[in-house]
């Protein structure tokens, strides 16, 4: 109900901070271990310097989440900042984590990337697909995660009715 209800909410910022922690708890109920969001401020006086909106572990490997709420394509633009924070963290993957599609540029961006990290582009509509079919988030990372992997398909779509 606490998902269904952002759809209505017009201030990006207070829809996209219910989201995370929505997400977050959808992680944890799916056994996948979450950490809250990370503001890293720099030196006195510089401020925020980074935000990440939650760090999940899915097979012992730590993956940086970003999760987006806009109307637009997401383009290069809005996706190379959460590469730049994955591939600035040596071992840890990036999941990006999307209401709206992803523009060719930023897909192929990320397909490159994955010659060094593993990078997973969702959508929104995937997670609202799993809660409606009753599927663990986790199952649908693992396939996600390997097709990625094996495939250079960061954004694979499964198929719900055959996740198990």
């Amino acid at each position: 109900q606490s998902f269904f209800g952002l759809f209505g909410e017009s201030n990006p910022y207070k829809r996209g901070k219910a989201l995370e922690a929505i997400l977050n708890r959808y992680f944890k109920s799916s056994e996948i271990s979450v950490s809250e969001a990370i503001t890293i401020k720099g030196d006195s006086g510089s401020g925020i310097v980074e935000q990440i909106d939650g760090v999940v572990q899915v097979r012992g490997q730590l993956y940086l989440v970003e999760i987006k709420w806009e109307q637009e394509t997401l383009g290069r633009d809005k996706v190379a900042p959460h590469l730049v924070r994955v591939f600035s963290r040596g071992l840890a993957g990036g999941i990006v984590i999307s209401y709206s599609d992803y523009s060719p540029a930023a897909i192929l961006d990320c397909k490159d990337a994955l010659r060094d990290k593993v990078i997973v582009l969702c959508k929104l509509d995937e997670v609202v697909r799993a809660l409606e079919n009753e599927i663990e988030l986790k199952d649908i990372l693992h396939r996600k995660i390997d097709a990625a992997v094996i495939h250079k398909n960061p954004l694979f779509i499964p198929v719900f009715e055959n996740v198990s």
